[in-house]
Parts: C-alpha cells; structure tokens; sequence
C-alpha cells in the first residue's frame, strides 16, 4: 500500500511526470518555444528542490524504489545537468526548421526515466524506466528528421537499445528462475546469508547482465555505437547520452552487484576489469587518428568509463565515493565540451571537425582558452577536475591493492593526453577560423553566462574538490 511518506519520497519524479504533461498539453493550446524551454526549466528546478528538501534517512517505497544517500545524489547531479542542457537546447532549436516544441517534452521524459533508473532498488522499475529513457532517447537522437544522419543516428540507437535490453531482461529472468527474487533488497539478503549462491545459472544471469550494461555505458567491446551517435545527434541530444543516460545505467549496476556481493565472485570481478582495461586503451587508441570532434569527445567517453570502473571495482564505500564523484567531474567536463560545440553551432550547422577551430586563439582568445581547460580536464591535467577526479578513483583502488588497473588508468591516460593537446594545437595555428559568423553564442546571453559557469565549475572542482566530495553525504 502507497503511503505518504512512499509520495512524499517521489515528489521529484512526480514532478517530473507532471511536467511532462504539462507541457504536452501546454503545445496543445498553443505553439510557442519559449514558453516550452521556460516549462521545461520549471520542471526540472521545482524537482531539484522538492529533492534537497527532503533529506531524510534513506527511504525504501514500496519495495520497488530506495530513496537513499547515493539515489538522491544522482538524481541532483542528473536534473542539474538536465537543466543545463535545456538552457542549451533553446538557442540550438531556434535556428532549425524542425517544430521545436516536442522536444521539451521527450527531453523531460527521458530525465523522468533517468531518475527512476538511479532510485530504482528492483527489476521491474529498473527496466520500466530504462524503456522511458530509451524510447524518449530514439526521438531526441533522430528529431532533426530533415538531416538523413540524425534519423540514421535515431534507427540506430533504436536497434542497438533493444538488443541491449534484451540481454539484460533474459540475464534478469536467469536470477529469478534461479532465487524467485526480483528485489535487490531480497537478492541482497539471500547471497548474504547463504540461501542463494553464485551457480551456473545465476552466472549466467550476470554475464548476460553486464554485455547489456556494457551496451548502454558503451564499454569496450560494446561501444561500437557511440561515435556514430555522437557525431549525427543534435549537440544537447549527444551530451544527454554521453553524461545522463550512462550515469543512471552505472548507478543500477553498481546497486545490483554490491547488493548481492558479485565483485566479491573471482570469474565477476575478473570480467569487468578486463572490460574495464579495455575500455580505457581501446578508447584512447581509437581517439587518436579522430578528425571529427565529436567522434573524439565519444572515444574519449568510451576511456573515462573505464576510469569510473576501476572506481566500481574498488568494492567498498570509498569506491562509491570515488565514483560519485567522478560522475561529477566527467559530467561538467562533457557538458561543457558539448555546450562549447553549441555555442558556435551557426545555421549551415555545427563546427564538428578539429579543423573547424584551427586558429580560433587568435580570434576568440576566450573561448579557446576555455576549450583548452575542458580538453585538460578530460585528460587528467593537475589543477582542474579531471586530474581530481582519477586522483580519489586511484586512491579507491590503491586501498584495495588493485594495482594492475591503476597502472592501466595511468598508461591509458597518458595516451589519450596526445589528442586532446592536438586539438589545443590546432587552435594555436595562425590561422582565420572556419567558423560560421552567425554562431549562436553571440546572441545568447544564457549561453555566455552557462560557458562562464562551466569553466568556474571546472577550475573550482579541480582546486578545492572537498567542497563537493563532502555533499555526497555517504
């Protein structure tokens, strides 16, 4: 039986639905852009609030959502990056001749689906919200329909989703043939206490689980998709599933196998190292030769996945820190590369290849030196986030001695350093820019305030990171 307390606990989400609505029928009186971005920034601020205002113990709801210290951490960090990706999606849909208002409403549905997907403590809600997600990502990626790249993006996405998905239902339908569990609460108890253990089956149920999540994080060898969705999407569609979309899948990984103890499982642990390692070589090495900035800024989200694993495969309560607090830093960083990406977006298009920016130094000093912190904070360089966020994933793994997979995230790090400096390189050359002269972000003032905002974030997260690591509050 639903309680208060139970609604109380989901305002957020509630909000979130009902925003949804909102706005649908908002468009059904009347077209206006405005008053959708408008809506759809309400939404998410009104949700963040009824979020921070009930701090609470953690909170089962029931038994099919938790409302806990990590939960709510998440979903703070997933509606704040929502927002700002709102804020993006205005002057970026204002210059394209699709009907823009639609978009409001697939962009809060998939946040919804998000959310959920991070508070989620069972199977049922879990794959119910990531069908919210998806669905409502395969209209997002292909929504500029008049592009043929974006509706292939969007069939693609549509494809690979679903085949991901299945796995992860037939991997959930090997543990509960095996324990009748769906609950991760039940799962939990019953390998802890001995009634359940690790057969054949349930291995098999885990396999199956993690090429799924493989899928949607786009880990190596899972991660064919994501350069070609990267490139095709619309700027803010891209950041929303390089950041939102792969921190709510981690969020459930990482409850499904600490609940039930799998790390501590040899084969387990084994298997998402090497998918771990692979992912960070593998991504740095393809991002090498990229000419297509948003191919590279996917290769490089393919490798800085397998830095948050190493944090996952810690197995303690500092490597949920660690993580935490990683999904932080990697989500300014990318939000912040993606919005550069759309503030000099023009209406012939966006400036997505490395040559497009070739001399902007000596033309936008200001931005180029913004896009040299973003690309140093992507690389782990002292002083900003990226190198404050592997610094606590390394100290998560040094506690627990995992020290081939420091020495893989240390190396891998190394060689993604020489792309990222290449495209710095690049907008040193004295050169005239190829950018379009009616870039959006000349108009914007949100978007000049957003840029200035990210950049402060960036430089503040790398120089006093406990001001953050103390909100995760577990």
């Amino acid at each position: 039986m639903v309680t208060l307390n139970d609604i109380n606990a989901l305002l957020p989400e509630i909000v979130l639905a009902a925003g949804a609505v909102i706005v649908m029928l908002m468009i059904a009186v009347s077209r206006n852009h405005v008053l959708s971005n408008i809506l759809t920034q309400l939404t998410f601020f009104i949700s963040f609030l009824f979020l921070i205002s009930n701090p609470g113990e953690p909170q089962l709801s029931t038994n099919l959502f938790v409302a806990d210290a990590l939960g709510k951490f998440l979903s703070g960090l997933i509606l704040c990056s929502a927002f700002v990706i709102t804020l993006f999606s205005f002057p970026y849909f204002n210059i394209q001749k699709e009907v823009k208002e639609e978009y409001y409403i697939l962009l809060i549905l998939a946040t919804l689906g998000s959310v959920c997907m991070t508070i989620s403590s069972h199977f049922i809600t879990f794959v119910l919200s990531l069908e919210i997600l998806s669905v409502s990502l395969f209209g997002l990626i292909g929504y500029l329909r008049h592009e043929s790249t974006s509706l292939e993006a969007g069939i693609k996405y549509l494809v690979l989703a679903a085949v991901a998905t299945s796995f992860i239902l037939f991997g959930f339908a090997l543990i509960y043939t095996k324990t009748g569990e769906m609950s991760l609460g039940g799962l939990g108890a019953g390998f802890n206490t001995g009634v359940f253990d690790f057969s054949y089956l349930i291995l098999a149920g885990l396999a199956l689980t993690i090429v799924g999540f493989g899928f949607k994080m786009a880990l190596v060898p899972f991660h064919f998709w994501t350069p070609d969705i990267y490139s095709a999407a619309p700027a803010p569609v891209a950041a929303f599933v390089a950041t939102i979309s792969k921190g709510a899948a981690f969020v459930f990984l990482l409850r499904l196998f600490y609940s039930i103890g799998g790390l501590a499982f040899g084969s387990v642990w084994v298997a998402f190292a090497v998918i771990a390692t692979a992912s960070m070589f593998i991504g740095n090495w393809l991002g090498l030769r990229q000419q297509n900035l948003k191919r590279l800024i996917a290769y490089s989200s393919i490798s800085h996945l397998g830095y948050l694993m190493v944090g996952f495969l810690s197995y303690s309560i500092a490597g949920i820190r660690a993580s935490a607090f990683y999904l932080v830093i990697y989500f300014t960083s990318i939000l912040a590369a993606f919005g550069l990406i759309t503030y000099l977006t023009g209406k012939r298009g966006e400036p997505v290849m490395i040559q497009d920016y070739r001399g902007l130094f000596w033309k936008k000093p200001w931005l180029a030196a913004f896009f040299t912190l973003i690309l140093l904070s992507l690389a782990g360089i002292p002083f900003t986030a990226g190198f404050m966020g592997k610094f606590y994933v390394l100290a998560s793994g040094m506690s627990t001695g995992r020290i081939f997979l420091l020495l893989a995230l240390v190396i891998s790090s190394t060689i993604g350093l020489f792309y990222y400096l290449r495209v710095v390189a690049v907008m040193l050359v004295r050169e005239e820019p190829a950018l379009p002269e009616d870039y959006i972000g000349k108009q914007s003032l949100a978007l000049k305030f957003l840029t200035i905002g990210l950049f402060a974030l960036i430089l503040w997260l790398g120089v006093f990171p406990n001001t953050f690591f103390n909100m995760l509050g577990f």
